[in-house]
């Protein structure tokens, strides 16, 4: 079957040649586009590692020297820190919340951040800090990688330190970081290793993030001036499911802007977390809205193109299927005859086109934005594209050889 095939296709070489042509280009161009969009659809797809349902972030206002109601403080006065605490504990003993979360840029979708590399032995990396207090990981449900809830990492963390899967697999590659020791540039930090989270992200559309959780140090705190530490501090907490309604920060600010008003510190406002992601999704999103808009537009017009080719191509040999079918030939046979004509052409088509594709690999083409180019990705791409476009043949081929398998041989005579 597959011999007489490829007799048929080369006795019509002369037509046949530009569709390979055709398919050649356009399994290229498919596969590229394939490539972007799978990605950022299993990018998309891949857990964050946080939870902000029921978060939200409390803002804080500071008197000015001219405003009414002014504390004047002396310098080193210890007194602002003990404010920001009794805020913080204030929070804390509110029924409503489940838990406050302090720290420094630690929040997810937080638009600042803080960098540092660290060594181990010649390994390098280069880590996003997230300073912050244990509850961190309980007001974020954030859990381990050895299966551990919240509450493990929040219980391990103590004066030590947490880091995510992949710092640990740079830092202690085929090995695991728990009990380890990480140093900055100068060895003035030695970090001992306490516990390792879950697979995390900066947000949907990022590669797995390094991410490096620090202790807040409450005694540097202690020293800071009324403004650093307004400046400095995010504090962050989970409502329980029980309170969470839409009108919560609303009625919450209601209630406690009396309580939390303490020395010059004062409630501005309450935001759930959610609008801070959809704020970093938007700002990701309006690139991606063309790009992924103009490879839509772009294979829908691939699809159309390959399905009329062979429409046209079935249409014109009506006269050669009617005399198939006068000689002998059932329907179903016409039917799958040109059906395997059809894939052997994208066959021949796709293996030159798959080298091109390889070859843009080599070049470093592809790009790495979201994930690292590995054999999966491009075996993954492979098979996408090759079903996407078999199936389009068989769609352009099967209607019209079916209308055409319909004639009848006197009628095929006739056209003959």
């Amino acid at each position: 079957m597959i011999r007489h095939l490829f007799k048929l296709i080369w006795t019509q070489r002369r037509f046949n040649v530009w569709i390979v042509l055709e398919l050649f280009v356009v399994s290229t161009l498919m596969w590229y586009i394939v490539d972007y969009l799978s990605v950022l659809a299993i990018t998309a797809s891949t857990p964050t590692g946080f939870n902000i349902e029921n978060t939200y972030k409390l803002n804080l206002a500071l008197k000015q020297a001219n405003e009414n109601g002014y504390v004047t403080y002396e310098e080193g006065s210890p007194e602002p820190y003990q404010n920001m605490k009794r805020i913080e504990e204030r929070l804390r003993r509110h029924p409503d919340i489940e838990g406050v979360s302090v720290g420094e840029w630690h929040y997810p979708y937080c638009r600042s951040n803080s960098n540092n590399s660290y060594w181990r032995d010649t390994l390098r990396v280069n880590t996003e800090i997230l300073t912050v207090t244990p509850d961190y990981f309980r007001v974020f449900r954030v859990s381990s990688a050895d299966g551990g809830g919240p509450e493990t990492l929040a219980q391990a963390m103590g004066s030590d330190y947490i880091i995510t899967p992949a710092v640990e697999e740079r830092l202690f590659p085929g090995s695991s970081a728990i009990g380890g020791f990480i140093f900055d540039r100068d060895d003035s930090l030695n970090m001992r290793v306490a516990g390792v989270t879950t697979l995390m992200k900066r947000m949907e559309f990022s590669r797995p993030a390094c991410f490096l959780f620090m202790p807040l140090d409450e005694s540097d705190r202690g020293l800071r001036g009324e403004n650093d530490l307004w400046s400095s501090t995010d504090i962050c907490f989970r409502v329980k499911e029980t309170a969470a309604t839409a009108d919560f920060a609303e009625r919450f600010a209601r209630e406690m802007r009396p309580q939390l008003q303490v020395g010059n510190f004062y409630l501005s406002e309450i935001t759930p977390l959610s609008d801070f992601r959809e704020e970093q999704l938007e700002w990701v999103y309006s690139p991606l809205r063309f790009r992924i808009g103009f490879s839509i537009f772009f294979l829908t017009n691939i699809f159309l193109g390959i399905i009329g080719t062979f429409w046209l191509r079935i249409n014109k040999r009506r006269s050669e299927i009617g005399l198939r079918m006068a000689v002998g030939s059932s329907r179903r046979m016409v039917l799958w005859q040109m059906i395997g004509e059809g894939l052997v052409l994208l066959v021949i088509a796709f293996i030159p086109s798959l080298l091109v594709c390889l070859n843009l690999v080599q070049v470093d083409l592809l790009p790495e934005e979201y994930m690292d180019v590995t054999p999966l990705r491009i075996l993954l791409n492979t098979v996408i594209t090759f079903t996407l476009l078999a199936v389009v043949v068989c769609l352009g081929t099967w209607y019209p050889a079916r209308r055409s398998a319909k004639i009848e041989p006197a009628e095929a005579l006739h056209y003959e």
